[in-house]
């Protein structure tokens, strides 16, 4: 294992001295030496047994961070994203159980503020997407196999940081993108995000009778201010992303109404949440987000249908159920006029 190891390190050493004379050769060795180092580490903890966890994550910690300095230097996306991969993957990778959710959330908290760091000075798309995916979706993974009520006082605070910090990344990535990119606004982080979050916050929420009504107002005036914010700023990325902060002002406005009144939410946030990407995904011809979108329609019409009729009584038209199926419609309408404003893409 050590001299595995060694090897790793030779291959990242001899990456980094051949770096101003061939740099793409450089980063391939930097990468693959990241990854023997990643490799051996996991193996020496989970598989041999001769690593205790505590020190194996500080291994993995210390890989991570020179990646992230080498990637930095050679202002590779790519080498950072192995290295903030693997530094989210470290807790799951040499526990067998991720342990206390505090630790585990506050080493997410690091990673995340390290990403934010970055955007301060590079417009790096792929990183923050990648970030945001592994936030969420270790957040969700983990919540769906370890969470209980107990742990709402040390999850919350942590996944309002998390919101926070993206809503830093994509306000940072809009100001400087236009500098280097004709694609300001990255839609997956804008509007995927407060999707992934407030489904988690949602969760949290479900044995507190109003608590996603209040959460979802609450969001609506956070998006609502930063709107008011941006919207007289100069910078061309900024005025189309208070745009976007605006129509999500309106949707999570107009979801608090039937989180108030029925629990049955996901159709109509995931429609919403569509029609507002495939719209980005047509003014900035992004297909990927185009995609996405459909995709997601197409789920939150699955979703409705696998809900059932609504039983018992219920205010008309102010319920949840009428208010999935009318959203589906009205998203389906102006996704079609997205999609016939932008005919070109």
């Amino acid at each position: 294992l050590a001299l595995v190891a060694l090897a790793g390190a030779a291959l990242v050493g001899v990456g980094a001295w051949l770096a101003p004379g061939r740099p793409g050769y450089a980063l391939s060795l930097e990468g693959a030496g990241a990854g023997v180092l990643y490799l051996t580490t996991f193996a020496a903890s989970r598989l041999f047994d001769v690593l205790p966890a505590p020190l194996a994550l500080a291994a993995l910690a210390a890989v991570a961070a020179l990646t992230v300095l080498l990637a930095w230097r050679a202002d590779s996306q790519a080498l950072a994203g192995i290295a903030f991969a693997g530094g989210f993957l470290a807790p799951f990778l040499v526990a067998r159980e991720p342990g206390a959710p505090g630790l585990l959330f506050a080493w997410f908290a690091v990673i995340n503020a390290a990403i934010l760091a970055l955007a301060w000075r590079r417009a790096w798309r792929m990183l923050n997407a990648l970030g945001a995916v592994f936030t969420f979706g270790l957040g969700i993974f983990w919540g769906w196999r370890w969470y209980a009520p107990a742990h709402f006082a040390v999850v919350q605070p942590f996944l309002a940081l998390y919101f926070a910090f993206y809503l830093g990344v994509a306000i940072l990535y809009a100001k400087r993108a236009p500098l280097e990119s004709k694609k300001p606004v990255d839609a997956l982080i804008v509007f995927g995000v407060p999707a992934a979050a407030f489904a988690l916050e949602a969760g949290l929420l479900t044995d507190r009778r109003y608590g996603a009504a209040w959460a979802a107002v609450v969001v609506a005036a956070i998006y609502a201010a930063l709107f008011a914010a941006l919207r007289r700023r100069q910078e061309p990325g900024l005025a189309l992303l208070a745009r976007s902060f605006l129509a999500l002002a309106v949707v999570f406005a107009t979801l608090a109404i039937p989180f108030a009144v029925d629990a049955r939410w996901t159709s109509a946030w995931w429609a919403l949440e569509a029609a507002a990407v495939y719209w980005i995904g047509c003014r900035q011809d992004q297909p990927f987000a185009r995609a996405f979108a459909l995709a997601l329609q197409a789920c939150a019409a699955a979703a409705f249908v696998a809900g059932g009729l609504p039983r018992g009584s219920m205010p008309v038209f102010a319920n949840a159920a009428f208010f999935g199926a009318a959203m589906i419609g009205v998203a389906a309408l102006a996704r079609a006029w997205s999609a016939d404003r932008h005919r070109a893409v």
